[in-house]
C-alpha cells in the first residue's frame, strides 16, 4: 500500500493517482531524491472543513552574506577614538557659536574639530546664500523663510552629531557642489 504525501490517504501500489486528492502518487524510486524538499500534510478533514496545511521536513533557507552598508558621509572611523573622546564640545562650538565656535575648533587643531569646522563654515556659506531670495518681496521672503528653517534643523542634527562622537557630512548641505 502506498500513503499519498498530500492527504495521507492509503492507496493500492497499482495507483497512480489519489482517489482521495487527486495528486499523482510517486513510486519509492521517485520519492528518494525530492526528500530534501519540503513535504505539505494536511491535517485530517473534520467536519468536511480544511484543516490549515502542515510542512513536515522544512529546511530553513541557507544563510547569506549579511549586507552591510556603509555610509559615504560618514567619517567617524577616520578619526582616532581618543580625539574624538576629547574634542566632542568643540566640534558642537562650530556650530552653537558660530564663528567664535569656528576660531576655537581651528586653535585646538585635531582632525575631528577641523572636520567640524569645515562643516560649520559650509552651514554658514550656506546660510548667507538663503538669504539672496530675500530681494523679491513676498515670494522671496517666503523662500527665504522655509530655507533658514531648513537649515535650523540641520543646525541641530549637526549639533547632536557631534556631541555622539559622529563625523557625517551635513545633510544637503554637502550635496551642493562648490562647497566641497
Amino acid at each position: 500500500m502506498k500513503v499519498c504525501q498530500n492527504c495521507g490517504n492509503q492507496v493500492e501500489d497499482s495507483v497512480i493517482f489519489c482517489t482521495n486528492c487527486g495528486v499523482e502518487i510517486k513510486s519509492a524510486e521517485q520519492q528518494a531524491p525530492q526528500s530534501a524538499q519540503p513535504v505539505m500534510q494536511q491535517a485530517p478533514q473534520q467536519n468536511a472543513q480544511q484543516g490549515a496545511p502542515v510542512f513536515v521536513n522544512a529546511q530553513q533557507a541557507p544563510y547569506q552574506q549579511p549586507i552591510v552598508y556603509n555610509d559615504p558621509k560618514d567619517h567617524t572611523n577616520e578619526f582616532d577614538a581618543n580625539d574624538i573622546a576629547d574634542n566632542k564640545l568643540f566640534g558642537a562650538a562650530c556650530y552653537l557659536f558660530e564663528i567664535f565656535g569656528i576660531v576655537i575648533a581651528l586653535l585646538v587643531n585635531t582632525p575631528y574639530t577641523r572636520f567640524h569646522a569645515k562643516n560649520a563654515i559650509r552651514y554658514d556659506i550656506a546660510l548667507l546664500l538663503c538669504f539672496i531670495p530675500c530681494i523679491i518681496p513676498l515670494l522671496g521672503w517666503l523662500v527665504t523663510g522655509i530655507a533658514c528653517l531648513v537649515l535650523f534643523v540641520i543646525k541641530i542634527i549637526a549639533i547632536v552629531w557631534s556631541l555622539q562622537g559622529k563625523a557625517k557630512e551635513l545633510p544637503i548641505i554637502s550635496d551642493i557642489g562648490f562647497l566641497k
